[in-house]
């Protein structure tokens, strides 16, 4: 079965593609670890159908995948690409993906120092690649992956799925022969239960962002003529459909093992914690029920939430010999506490997110699979998310905002100048700028302390508002640099912030998705050459299912809805830059930054692919003597 991955991998090397292919971080990456008994979560909001329109999950996506057709069943949606485009920094070196073993090599092992620790193995617990993406991928595996450097989708789990003329049906073929850890054979019917499991737990324990682009799908038309065949319909056009199936609802979780689950602890559900909740704190704690419902090319051997993963290889693995034998995963604490500790030889893989310790990492001479990630850097307005009252709903309050940050002095205070800030979607030299779109970012509010001020001011004479403004970020450096030099600049002008730094997952997470309980977040959107479309839609389409603002507009209700049908790379520019215009005259929160992200690898292992906004997969990699 193995036989057409190496076929395809062989015509990557023909061509000079770069063998590590792009990863998966829905957005920001955060994760949801078991309940005691549960979290307050955001209230349902009553609408567990698809949306008529398609909301996003939270990617992003350079060219318009376009199904390319080669009469091979290793089809693969390809996105054009122009050879002369200034492209997003991809540095990775190149890589043979067929070097291989015969056999799982005893002994092997990769140290994985992370961006944060994973709190739930249960892919609707997790939001996205920099919060447990990479564990996640590895267990479960994908139907498909991203290639950044070729702008293409390709089938890993998946043989094909090629899109009609106007992308809005859609044929996934899947291979006959794949078993999960407990002898169910995979069946096509799985992968529209996964992800209908995604929709049906929103409010109810679901995280990933990734729901708001399931409901682009119309289950309701959508066939399954055979246990290898899926013909989704879409309820409008999407040329690049091809990313819900890289995210976490291409990681399928088996549904006969969820189903048994819930009707054991249907007799221990109470109206706090639903049998839905259960199970997924049983997932993030049980290392058997993952690999019993799993057929990726690793299983869980322990698992501590927030803590601490090991993976050991799958010893039937669907495609073939896992060289590696074993993974683990824990975190240093920082980006900064990765290099260090890849550098005295803890680990051999460091995943990286900081330019400062990109610098010192290049100074070294080290190997990195990085890639940047436009909108990384973005302070959070709430607008009014579920429909709370929110001073951030005053478009003067985002004027000010806008007025009072200082961009390049937080790139000073926090990065030592080494930081790229911008105020657009799209930075210049990545793939989705144009000049249009620059033009409308640069109509957005400059840096002007007093305008700030006498905004702030004439709000409170309005409405007799106090000034207060909740603020939420981490505690993991640099955030606590970045919040700090924030929340200077806006006590400059007249608001009277109360902060709270945390863990990601014990405190932004909570604040932000389940509670909605801030006015101003610290966050990122990493909208990468996969998932751009998306991210977007995700979190500030009107109707998204994921989204965190709180911001509704029907002008950019339109624009978004370009994005999805643009299939070209000139009109996908195009659209952008309409999003773009949309977005300076409506100020729905703020960018500050473009981050890079991506791994340090040690030079003796080779064979690591991307697989969707930094989500790197392990099933091809081996250890080079």
């Amino acid at each position: 079965m193995r036989s057409w991955i190496l076929k395809l991998l062989a015509l990557l090397m023909v061509f000079g593609l770069v063998a590590a292919a792009c990863g998966n971080d829905d957005d920001d990456g955060v994760a949801t670890a078991p309940d005691e008994p549960a979290p307050a979560e955001p209230a349902d909001d009553g609408d567990d159908e698809p949306a008529p329109a398609p909301a996003d999950d939270g990617d992003d996506e350079p060219a318009p995948a376009e199904p390319a057709d080669d009469g091979d069943d290793d089809s693969a949606i390809s996105a054009p690409v122009e050879e002369d485009e200034d492209v997003a920094p991809a540095v990775p070196a190149e890589e043979e993906l067929a070097g291989g073993c015969e056999a799982t090599v005893a002994g092997t092992k990769i140290n994985y120092a992370n961006f944060s620790p994973n709190a739930n193995m249960d892919p609707t617990a997790s939001s996205g690649s920099l919060v447990g993406g990479t564990e996640l991928v590895n267990v479960w595996d994908v139907l498909m992956t991203f290639d950044p450097d070729a702008g293409q989708y390709n089938g890993h789990v998946a043989e094909s799925l090629t899109s009609n003329d106007d992308f809005t049906e859609w044929t996934l073929k899947i291979p006959s022969g794949i078993t999960y850890g407990n002898g169910d054979e995979f069946i096509a019917q799985d992968v529209i239960d996964n992800m209908q499991r995604f929709l049906e737990g929103r409010g109810n324990g679901v995280t990933n962002t990734i729901a708001g682009s399931v409901q682009a799908i119309d289950f309701e038309s959508t066939e399954v003529p055979d246990d290898n065949t899926i013909i989704f319909r879409l309820h409008q056009p999407w040329s690049t459909f091809s990313l819900v199936l890289g995210d976490e609802a291409g990681m399928v979780v088996n549904p006969r093992v969820i189903a048994q689950l819930l009707e054991e602890e249907a007799a221990n559900a109470t109206e706090e914690t639903s049998a839905e909740r259960l199970v997924r704190n049983r997932m993030a704690v049980s290392p058997d029920l993952v690999n019993a419902a799993s057929f990726g090319p690793y299983e869980v051997v322990e698992v501590e939430p927030n803590v601490r993963t090991l993976l050991r290889a799958r010893d039937n693995y669907w495609g073939g010999p896992v060289c590696i034998e074993e993974i683990e995963f824990t975190f240093p604490g920082s980006s900064t506490a990765n290099w260090e500790a890849f550098q005295a030889g803890d680990y051999n893989a460091a995943f990286l997110r900081d330019p400062r310790v990109f610098a010192d990492a290049r100074e070294a001479g080290a190997a990195l699979n990085t890639e940047l990630q436009n909108v990384g850097g973005v302070f959070l307005i709430n607008n009014g998310v579920r429909g709370a009252e929110r001073i951030g709903q005053d478009f003067r309050i985002r004027q000010a905002i806008h007025h009072a940050v200082d961009r390049q002095l937080i790139n000073e205070r926090a990065f030592e100048g080494t930081g790229i800030v911008t105020n657009a979607l799209a930075h210049e030299g990545t793939l989705m700028w144009s000049q249009e779109l620059q033009d409308c970012a640069d109509q957005e509010p400059a840096y002007d302390p007093d305008a700030a001020a006498a905004l702030v001011e004439e709000v409170k004479a309005e409405t007799g508002w106090d000034g207060s403004l909740f603020f939420v970020y981490t505690d993991q450096d640099p955030a606590p640099a970045i919040g700090q030099a924030f929340e200077g600049m806006l006590e400059r002008v007249g608001f009277d912030v109360t902060a709270e730094y945390g863990g990601i997952t014990t405190v932004l997470i909570p604040r932000v998705i389940i509670q909605a309980d801030y006015e101003v977040s610290g966050w990122g959107h990493n909208m990468d050459g996969a998932v751009w479309v998306s991210s977007l839609n995700q979190n500030y389409r009107s109707d998204s299912a994921s989204n965190r603002t709180g911001f509704g507009n029907q002008a950019m209700d339109d624009a978004l809805t370009g994005l999805y049908g643009a299939g070209t790379l000139e009109d996908q520019r195009a659209a952008l830059a309409a999003v773009q215009c949309v977005w300076a005259e409506h100020l729905p929160t703020m960018i500050w930054s473009v981050n890079e992200e991506g791994l340090a690898l040690a030079p003796e292992i080779k064979g690591v692919q991307r697989s969707m906004t930094t989500l790197f997969l392990f099933g091809n990699a081996y250890m080079e003597n």
